[in-house]
């Protein structure tokens, strides 16, 4: 019986880190050697279970590196043997083919889009600029100098919790190289992702307000992506024209009557009471209605929402055939994109990096962007490189994110069982959080380190490059538990 324990342990034991390698492998073909592939695993790794925030050293001192192979993690950032837009879209392919629980609705994915904006002290560091920062929290500051980066997430259902899938995310701000540049804004660097995630089905765009911008939205059309946003509160929007019984000199009119879209609430129009989609116990009064929005051109449809709690709030679409309730939920999520970063921040530490360029002038406090239209080519080329290396570590960041997710949502009880530890909000229906699968994944790392059945290779590469006396402390646990 003792002995039936101790392999169903160790089993359990490997399992986790067994599935998280499986995915791992997908990415190989990024890297055009073997062992520079290696070493983004171990990057991976230390990112998973690293227990502090000082940069590469946390990912290092996770993993147990020997100190005199700090510097080979070092240039991994830097090295051209990583191709970035391989493994970008290696991993996107990864989530849409091997995750489950993708959500869909009315047929199409739900593609979650924002904007971070995360503070940086280093005075060479290229794209740091001055960033003003909307929020009612009093412990943000309403200016910093830091990178404002925009990431896109994919949401995922596991059970009755919700992930967003964090796929990619750069800098779009703090570096003008060209002067072309300077017409592009941020909605038009967003637009640029989102075509760049090539995906083979259609997919809504969820956002806030901010993009809520005919420009962007026409772009979208063209693509056949549909958004859904929230309309800001002095929003207007045009009947359609009246039809003239006689026709009359001049261009036929395009637009009618115009009317601010929350005086409507004023209107009384008529609404229909729903329990909240998401959440049963709140009931919501909701009311659609087709109107012409100009910066747009063309119709767009307006849900009027009556929120109990939240109050008045309008969701807009470009899909005119598109469920309200679905709509209304679709938008409900996007705050999933917000629990993503924090996650990002304060767990996996996708934007702790603090590379510097010896070869730039300090730049002082509350400058703006870095104009190097004149600069000299070789100055361009290594703040280029050094802009590589923030969105190689930003990616790799987000991929650990991901794969800790996927092992939430698919692998769940066997997180519970090697968590260790005791949470007061556990509950039969909700998957463990990030913090708790990087928890079970440091406990049962020694004895994936040294199990010799699958992925030897690379073990032992990473077991000639540790300092297995730094982990004696989770070799005790495992023993105690066996």
């Amino acid at each position: 019986m003792l002995f039936d324990e101790q392999f169903t342990y160790k089993r359990d034991h490997m399992e986790l880190w067994n599935k998280w390698m499986t995915l791992v492998n997908h990415l190989e073909s990024a890297c055009s050697r073997k062992k520079t592939f290696f070493w983004l695993v171990t990057v991976l790794i230390g990112f998973t279970i690293k227990f502090d925030f000082l940069g590469v050293t946390s990912i290092a001192r996770g993993v147990g590196l020997l100190p005199n192979y700090y510097t080979c993690m070092l240039h991994l950032f830097n090295s051209s043997a990583v191709d970035l837009a391989q493994l970008q879209q290696l991993w996107v392919k990864l989530v849409f083919s091997q995750f489950s629980g993708i959500v869909r609705v009315n047929g199409r994915v739900v593609i979650v889009g924002d904007g971070i904006k995360i503070g940086k002290e280093g005075k060479k560091m290229p794209g740091v600029k001055l960033l003003h920062q909307d929020s009612e929290s009093n412990s943000k500051a309403e200016y910093i100098m830091g990178h404002s980066l925009q990431v896109i997430a994919v949401l995922a259902q596991g059970l009755s919790t919700y992930f967003a899938i964090p796929l990619i995310g750069q800098i779009h701000e703090g570096v003008r190289l060209h002067c072309g540049q300077n017409s592009r804004t941020l909605l038009d660097k967003m637009f640029d992702l989102l075509i760049g995630l090539n995906l083979s089905e259609g997919f809504y765009f969820v956002a806030d307000k901010y993009y809520c911008s005919g420009r962007l939205m026409k772009q979208l059309v063209v693509q056949k992506i549909h958004i859904v946003t929230m309309m800001k509160r002095n929003a207007v929007a045009y009947f359609p024209p009246d039809t003239p019984k006689k026709s009359q000199r001049g261009r036929p009119a395009k637009y009618g009557s115009q009317i601010k879209l929350f005086s409507l609430f004023d209107s009384n129009p008529p609404y229909i009471t729903v329990p909240m989609p998401g959440n049963s116990k709140i009931m919501i009064e909701y009311c659609v209605i087709k109107l012409l929005w100009r910066p747009l051109g063309q119709l767009a449809q307006f849900v009027l929402v009556r929120h109990p709690e939240k109050g008045l709030a309008i969701v807009m679409s470009t899909d005119l055939s598109g469920d309200p309730l679905s709509l209304i939920q679709i938008y409900s999520l996007r705050f999933k994109i917000e629990v993503c970063f924090k996650q990002a921040v304060h767990q996996i530490g996708a934007f702790m990096y603090r590379f510097w360029l010896k070869m730039m002038p300090p730049k002082k406090r509350g400058t703006g962007d870095q104009f190097l239209q004149l600069a000299p080519e070789v100055f361009k080329q290594a703040v280029l490189r050094k802009l590589h290396a923030y969105h190689l570590f930003i990616q790799l960041g987000f991929i650990a994110q991901g794969l800790v997710q996927y092992l939430s949502m698919n692998h769940y009880q066997t997180v519970w069982k090697n968590f260790g530890s005791w949470l007061r909000t556990i509950r039969a229906n909700t998957l463990p959080s990030e913090k708790v699968v990087s928890l079970a994944l440091s406990r049962t790392y020694i004895g994936f380190l040294l199990d010799g059945t699958k992925q030897t290779i690379f073990k032992k590469f990473l077991q000639s490059r540790t300092d297995i006396s730094q982990l004696q402390h989770s070799l005790h646990e495992e023993k105690l538990a066996a």
